[in-house]
């Protein structure tokens, strides 16, 4: 029994068709594996790169999302995808601030929940969870009564507390919201020590075109295109010698 190949046409078609899809990555796979076995050449081990897209590809924030606030004429304190930091010094992580207490003896940060003390020069006292103290609900706010009592706001009720920050009670009276202190505006020298304290140097070239050519610089979905790119590429073998065959085939019989 002969092996019944194609019709000429079909294998064309789907030659075509195969060609015309797979060209484009064809490309990128082409260019992405010449620059790695150029790698010592062109130093790409050596180029860093910091742009928020390949940054957030990488989990890391670019550094667009930064908050910083102003406690004192000298220091300030910033949040970054989870991280608070003193000046440029990495302090804890946590939530984004709800509220920061600039007291004489200490700063407390108060986030949905829990509450982070600090000396006033910015090390680390306690990160005390919300679940330790005797409140109820995630915190909301911060805000002071007429007497300048600090009243802490939750989903479940409001509580005033001594100002120490050490015990408190169930309050139920008025009170105005206070805001966060005023964002500092940081030079371009400080927003770079707290992108370098936070993500490092940042990601080299030959690891993101590593990653182009394998796909996994997008995920699941590139390394997925990739894969189906080498198949096509197998297919298009496949289709060619098949093509092959049929007229080496017809020239035999005839």
């Amino acid at each position: 029994m002969s092996l019944q190949l194609p019709r000429k046409r079909t294998l064309l078609a789907w030659h075509r068709w195969l060609g015309f899809v797979a060209t484009l990555f064809l490309i990128i796979l082409s260019i992405t594996g010449l620059a790695l076995n150029h790698t010592e050449r062109l130093k790409l081990d050596q180029v860093i790169l910091r742009n928020d897209f390949i940054l957030k590809r990488y989990g890391m924030s670019g550094g667009s999302d930064l908050l910083s606030y102003r406690i004192s004429e000298t220091d300030s304190l910033s949040y970054l995808d989870g991280q608070f930091f003193f000046n440029q010094r990495p302090l804890v992580q946590g939530k984004q601030p709800i509220g920061i207490v600039l007291h004489g003896n200490f700063t407390l940060i108060v986030t949905e929940d829990a509450l982070i003390y600090l000396t006033p020069d910015g090390d680390l006292i306690e990160k005390v969870e919300t679940n330790q103290l005797p409140l109820s609900g995630n915190i909301q706010a911060i805000g002071y009564t007429d007497q300048k009592k600090s009243v802490v706001v939750t989903s479940e009720g409001n509580w005033t507390t001594d100002p120490d920050w050490l015990n408190f009670q169930n309050y139920q009276g008025s009170y105005s919201v206070d805001p966060l202190p005023p964002e500092a505006n940081l030079t371009a020298e400080q927003v770079d020590g707290l992108l370098t304290a936070f993500q490092g140097e940042g990601i080299s070239l030959y690891r993101v075109i590593l990653d182009l050519h394998s796909g996994r610089l997008f995920g699941w979905g590139g390394r997925t295109v990739m894969d189906l790119t080498a198949v096509a590429i197998l297919l298009l073998i496949a289709s060619g010698l098949a093509g092959y065959f049929r007229v080496s085939r017809r020239k035999t019989t005839a």
